[in-house]
């Protein structure tokens, strides 16, 4: 999984950064990706902020230890935060980073191809109410891209 981690940040990292740079967007400061590996029923989640150079760090999740993560899996519709202070100041391991990247609302949009579950890619806002409708239908589109990225790494050799 190292080795797709590797591959996909480059192009992940430009991906948010042609995000940030549609009219109405600059507020998306972050964005990541969750790989799923069906071997180990496990999440591979990293960073992919068009203003992060360094490698990213990579967070294992568990999906067992993650019921919201499998509900949202098996939807196939996006989960939108509106307002990331719903939450209060204690939250779960998701919402304590979408805190320190000063996001203030987000959507989690699982990624499917084909019918098979790949993984999330995370948008977080700086803004709250951020993910309108014709925002999250940009977003979706630019969530296929980041399946399409998944599935070129999953085919790369070694």
């Amino acid at each position: 999984m190292d080795r797709m981690v590797a591959w996909l940040h480059e192009p992940a990292r430009r991906l948010h950064g042609m995000i940030r740079e549609l009219p109405g967007f600059a507020p998306l400061g972050h964005a990541s990706l969750s790989i799923y590996d069906p071997q180990y029923d496990m999440l591979w989640a990293f960073p992919c902020n068009s203003d992060g150079t360094e490698p990213p760090e990579v967070t294992e999740i568990e999906m067992a230890d993650a019921p919201s993560l499998v509900l949202l899996a098996d939807s196939h519709e996006p989960r939108i935060v509106a307002d990331m202070a719903v939450f209060g100041e204690e939250g779960r391991c998701h919402t304590d980073r979408a805190r320190a990247s000063s996001s203030r609302s987000c959507m989690t949009a699982p990624i499917n191809v084909d019918g098979h579950f790949l993984g999330f890619v995370i948008f977080g806002a700086a803004i709250p109410n951020f993910f309108t409708p014709p925002v999250n239908d940009t977003l979706l589109t630019f969530t296929e891209a980041f399946g399409i990225l998944i599935e070129r790494a999953r085919q790369l050799p070694g």
